[in-house]
């Protein structure tokens, strides 16, 4: 399935793209969800919406029902949204609660997770209650953000005193509120949804409008453990986004959190993006809004701006994927000025399935 020698990092000066096939293989795809995402922190969104005792997020991750829950303390638990008679679901949308009564037959949980009521199980030999709370899952939050990590052993969370927290000191994003989201279904493999965002070498050719907003010439990329950094300056009389009054944080800085999580901060406002797995073939990504104003006039602006350049970048991702499937291709070579991210990606990306 794996040549050995395609896990070999070298010099971004010697270096090649992953193998096309790696693009649209089951076997490799299978591979990742096991050595890659099951071990890795999820991001779910803002705890900003679930402020109140009781409020309770329900969502999936890689087709696993999660729920998250705010505690009487006020901190958060994750939860499994599995009962543990039979499977059935606890919650089916996003509601604030007291207690957890399963859909199915009806077992009682408190919002800490442990069991409180079954029904008609009297005479049931060796069963003890607490042995069947529900499964809990590492949970932490870090600038007023929600993460999870599937692993069933204490996992360290990576982003803690980072560069990130440093280059946005300045943009209280803990603060901002959450306005929406939307997801779009793309039709292409999600690593190569992550190579296109890893480079501003595509831009003027993709985007001509964001070509325009931002200073090309102004561009950078800045490589760390598990993540990057890209930034450039923006015109903030063209730009869509709040005009900062101090004219060097008229800056916009895209963030990759490998694996598969993007920070998208610009002057009054954050966006997030999850890239989704579906497939070898297909991805989702889900845009997460924030600002810092929820009643600004610069928000339609922003959403308009975003979704010209969401759909720029999905007609992209799908042509190559169709161009990675081609006998035509197999692999390519990486530049050393405009490709640092791709490169940084891919090198970690191989580093971690060889230790999956």
């Amino acid at each position: 399935m794996i040549n050995v020698t395609d896990l070999k990092n070298v010099s971004i000066e010697d270096s090649s793209t992953i193998p096309s096939e790696w693009y649209f293989n089951k076997d490799i795809y299978e591979l990742e969800k096991k050595a890659i995402f099951d071990k890795s922190w999820h991001l779910i969104g803002s705890q900003s919406r679930i402020p109140n005792c009781g409020d309770t997020l329900n969502t999936k991750v890689l087709n696993e029902p999660i729920l998250i829950v705010r505690q009487k303390d006020l901190s958060l638990k994750a939860f499994f949204n599995v009962c543990q008679h039979r499977g059935g679901p606890l919650v089916r949308k996003n509601c604030t609660v007291k207690s957890f009564q399963c859909k199915y037959h009806g077992w009682i949980y408190d919002i800490d997770g442990s069991l409180q009521k079954t029904r008609d199980f009297s005479g049931v030999e060796n069963f003890k209650k607490q042995d069947y709370g529900l499964k809990s899952i590492n949970i932490t939050s870090w600038m007023g953000l929600i993460f999870i990590n599937l692993s069933f052993e204490n996992v360290s969370f990576p982003l803690r005193n980072t560069e990130i927290e440093n280059r946005v000191s300045s943009i209280d994003i803990s603060n901002f509120k959450y306005h929406s989201r939307k997801s779009y279904k793309v039709e292409c493999n999600w690593k190569i949804y992550i190579d296109n965002y890893l480079e501003g070498y595509h831009i003027p050719f993709v985007h001509p409008r964001l070509n325009k907003v931002i200073d090309y010439k102004s561009y950078k990329t800045e490589l760390y453990e598990g993540y990057s950094m890209q930034w450039a300056l923006i015109n903030p009389e063209l730009s869509p986004y709040k005009k900062s009054q101090k004219s060097n944080n008229n800056a916009a800085f895209y963030f990759t959190i490998f694996p598969n999580i993007l920070l998208n901060i610009a002057p009054g406002r954050l966006q997030t993006n999850i890239i989704e797995p579906e497939s070898p073939n297909s991805c989702t990504v889900h845009f997460d809004y924030y600002f810092e104003n929820i009643t600004s006039e610069n928000i339609k602006k922003d959403f308009d701006f975003s979704e010209e350049i969401q759909l720029e970048d999905i007609q992209i991702c799908e042509e190559v994927q169709k161009g990675v499937r081609s006998r035509a291709y197999s692999a390519g070579r990486i530049s050393k000025q405009s490709e640092q991210g791709l490169h940084h990606f891919q090198s970690y990306y191989k580093k971690r399935l060889s230790n999956g």
